[in-house]
């Protein structure tokens, strides 16, 4: 085996990091100088992952005294028996003792209202999981540093898997940005609107025939048939939750019926094989299979045995962290078909080097793109393009 290309970027950025001793130095160490010794916390967004942090922190003895939130309709309420503030009214009357730790995703807004309000402890929800992360349970694209470096083979294999310096430049600040949280290393995102339809790397034709798994209530039909100019052969919902299917229902009624007719409702969740799951029915985009024994139980089909023969042209995947098991159970129709793919790869931290593997495996002669549609981690796609069907 050659010896790695000091002057690739992703060989630059392990060089940079160094050994994982350091890297576990950093983790003890980042929440400490950031929280600055107060051991009182205001949690920066009231949401589900504010709610998350919540419990993690009173897990971790950590004392929340208040929730900040820009929403005036909670302001001066209680959630999780927790009094909700404006943020400057938490600034105001917290300031003196305690950190304020951003719970939403996507912080660069946030970090910045607070500074502007004269917060003097900030701390983005990454450097709280790494002090506390055993009493998180669920932390969508966020590892441990010394984690992330212990799978640095596979790490290189899901690299060399890329087909443009644009995608590896992306990878190698990905891991320095997650093993850093230096902010500073992350070039800007791509716009939203572009997210699974990248204009450099897709362009759809009136035939196109659309799977889409984790169709929630709508918002990616609704792209597909903007860039199709609502001229395309058909769409595929792949969507287990009900209430999201309710969602999804109310967006195709309002559809012209030339529109309508051409989009088939699938209530099933994607995996690796048919049978049953357990599921978080939360209607909302972050519903997904789970392990919790109380939670409902849905049917669960593999994209081969879903299509039954039909030949799908694109595929989109966004059904939080289950990209690895569904790509397992569509090896067939990947094949047969030969589909463009938008996969999402920010559920799991190791999906940035897993899911290109996955993705080579099946099908060795597809060009691999990673691009990414908001702050830090957040809304990481990659394309998987035919040779034929590449725009350049």
């Amino acid at each position: 085996m050659s010896s790695p290309d000091v002057n690739d970027p992703l060989e630059r950025v392990l060089r940079e990091l160094g050994p994982a001793e350091g890297l576990r130095a950093r983790e003890s160490g980042t929440f400490d100088a950031l929280a600055q010794g107060a051991t009182d916390a205001v949690i920066f967004g009231s949401g589900a992952l504010g709610r998350i942090l919540l419990k993690a922190a009173r897990a971790s003895g950590v004392n929340v005294v208040a929730f900040a939130d820009n929403k005036p309709s909670l302001w001066n309420t209680r959630a999780d028996d927790v009094p909700v503030l404006s943020p400057a009214d938490a600034v105001a009357r917290f300031n003196d003792r305690a950190y304020f730790l951003i719970g939403v995703f996507n912080s660069a807004a946030p970090m910045t209202q607070l500074a502007g309000l004269g917060a003097r402890r900030v701390v983005p929800y990454p450097a709280f999981y790494w002090k506390f992360e055993a009493t998180i349970p669920w932390a969508p694209g966020i590892e441990l540093p010394s984690r992330i470096i212990a799978g640095v083979d596979e790490m290189r294999a899901g690299y060399r898997c890329l087909s443009d310096d644009r995608s590896r430049a992306e990878f190698a600040d990905q891991i320095a940005w997650r093993c850093t949280l230096d902010y500073a290393r992350l070039p800007a995102a791509d716009s939203g609107a572009d997210i699974y339809f990248a204009p450099d790397l897709v362009r759809l034709t009136s035939h196109e025939v659309m799977v889409d798994c984790g169709a929630f209530d709508g918002d990616s039909i609704r792209l597909f048939a903007a860039r199709t100019g609502g001229q395309f052969e058909h769409a595929y919902a792949c969507e287990p939750d009900a209430e999201n299917r309710l969602a999804l229902g109310r967006y195709l009624a309002g559809l012209p019926a030339a529109q309508r007719d051409r989009v088939t409702v699938l209530p099933y969740a994607v995996g690796a094989s048919n049978g049953t799951v357990r599921f978080d029915t939360s209607g909302t985009a972050g519903s997904h299979m789970t392990a919790d024994e109380t939670r409902d139980t849905i049917e669960c089909r593999t994209l081969d045995t879903m299509m039954d023969g039909r030949m799908p042209t694109f595929i989109k995947m966004d059904i939080e962290g289950a990209e690895p098991d569904a790509l397992g159970g569509a090896t067939a129709t990947l094949r047969r078909s030969r589909p463009i793919m938008a996969v999402c790869a920010y559920h799991v931290s190791e999906h940035l080097w897993t899911l290109p593997r996955i993705i080579a495996a099946a099908l060795p002669e597809y060009r691999i793109h990673l691009r990414r549609y908001a702050e830090e981690c957040w809304e990481m796609v990659y394309y998987a393009i035919p040779p034929e069907r590449a725009v350049q």
